[in-house]
């Protein structure tokens, strides 16, 4: 089978990993093998991560095969027996490790990809500080792949950074160590389901490319809400016409993209005035309401008070 086709095919396979537990880590180190060592045929009975750094690596497993090589990353099933097809050199990282509620799954259709991607849409749009019990499960569930190339460079980077760092940890054997561990593992973890899905929205085109576009509106508004934003302005940061962003925007999240700025700013606006001494002004202004009055009128619609009666309540 040609390797590019065989490596989409791969890309179709996903775990689902709750993140609000940490991996039980049996082992992670690095390796350096040299023909003619080539890998034993096994059953692993755990989970195996395995990160090329250098060289390459042929792996067999439940028939299907496997051309590893720098930047590809691949999780091995504990239930299927793998095998080593060809003596070469390889340097890689790898973690053992256990999760009770891990679970493959298949993208079969866009509506698969879809239900990933809106996953995305809805954490951008969360506030850690009224999330309920069930939104904070349901946004810790991560979808890392069976196999993925990590392309982009900067989480390249970071992903070996804490795998690294999960490898010392392990080593040391200092008070604390196993957690500390799991929880770099943990990191990394997130890492790789961040760029998977990251890649997922740049390849998919129509509906489900269009997250593409929400993810930017998002990120611009989460991080840009203290400006002055307008519609041109918006056509200026993202590109494209505004009406299409904004009904494309709507379709996704059900808000306008001015709801959401507002619901963004008050949201800021809360956590300043129940943790600082500012003033309501000032206040209005570092959340990005020009008029103080118009702040006070719409906070007091989205909250049921007035900024004054919420700042005594804290």
């Amino acid at each position: 089978m040609n390797r590019i086709l065989a490596k989409r095919m791969k890309e179709n396979i996903y775990y689902q990993y709750d993140s609000s537990q940490l991996p039980e880590i049996s082992l992670a180190d690095t390796a350096v093998i040299e023909p003619p060592y080539i890998h034993k045929r096994r059953m692993p009975l755990e989970y195996i991560i395995y990160l090329v750094r250098q060289g390459e690596m042929f792996l067999l497993e439940d028939g299907v095969r496997y051309h590893l090589t720098p930047g590809d990353f691949l999780i091995l099933d504990p239930d299927k027996i793998h095998v080593g097809e060809r003596a070469t050199h390889c340097e890689y990282h790898y973690i053992h490790f256990h999760q009770k509620s891990i679970k493959k799954n298949k993208m079969t259709n866009e509506q698969t990809t879809e239900i990933i991607l809106r996953k995305r849409t809805q954490s951008m749009q969360s506030d850690s500080c009224t999330l309920s019990g069930q939104e904070r499960v349901s946004l810790s569930l991560l979808a890392l792949p069976k196999y993925m190339h990590l392309s982009d460079t900067s989480s390249y980077s970071e992903i070996l950074q804490k795998i690294n760092d999960g490898i010392t940890c392990q080593k040391n054997r200092m008070e604390g160590y196993y957690n500390l561990c799991a929880c770099q593992i943990l990191e990394m973890m997130i890492l790789v389901s961040r760029q998977f899905v990251t890649s997922l929205a740049q390849e998919k085109t129509g509906v489900v490319g269009s997250y593409r576009k929400i993810y930017d509106l998002l990120d611009y508004l989460n991080n840009c809400y203290r400006e002055p934003i307008s519609g041109v302005l918006i056509e200026e940061q993202l590109g494209g016409n505004f009406d299409y962003l904004n009904r494309i925007f709507r379709q996704t999240t059900g808000k306008t993209i001015f709801q959401y700025l507002t619901e963004v700013r008050i949201s800021h606006a809360k956590e300043l005035l129940g943790t600082t001494s500012l003033k309501i002004s000032q206040v209005s202004e570092k959340v990005g309401f020009s008029d103080e009055s118009y702040f006070s009128k719409v906070f007091k619609k989205m909250t049921g008070m007035t900024p004054m009666n919420y700042m005594k309540s804290r």
